[in-house]
């Protein structure tokens, strides 16, 4: 024996609303979703334009240090105080056999 359940009529409109519930709330989410992926999208092209500005800045600078580096000449470097060391200070590559500790008082 198989027993059928019929639904009331009270319980019809409660799954209705619920239905109608769930549909709205299922249609604001998508429409906030469809929003939100445009608005992103929008900044993400604004973006990729400010980059390829920066980037082209970037490009005249780099060509403009370039050519002041080239324009660099002994006698410039005269011009603004620099002299040539007579007594170059070099740095050893090879590691000394001992260590030695400085107890100079100064």
């Amino acid at each position: 024996m198989s027993k059928t359940r019929t639904i009331s009529y009270e319980h019809r409109i409660h799954l209705f609303w619920t239905f109608i519930t769930i549909s709205i709330l299922s249609l604001s989410f998508y429409i906030y979703a469809i929003n939100a992926a445009a608005r992103h999208i929008a900044e993400r092209q604004d973006l990729e334009k400010q980059i390829a500005e920066i980037e082209t800045n970037l490009n005249s600078l780099e060509f403009a240090y370039i050519e002041l580096k080239n324009n660099v000449t002994i006698e410039l470097a005269y011009q603004y105080g620099f002299r040539e060391a007579r007594v170059p200070l070099y740095v050893s590559r090879t590691s000394p056999a001992s260590l030695s500790f400085n107890t100079s008082d100064k």
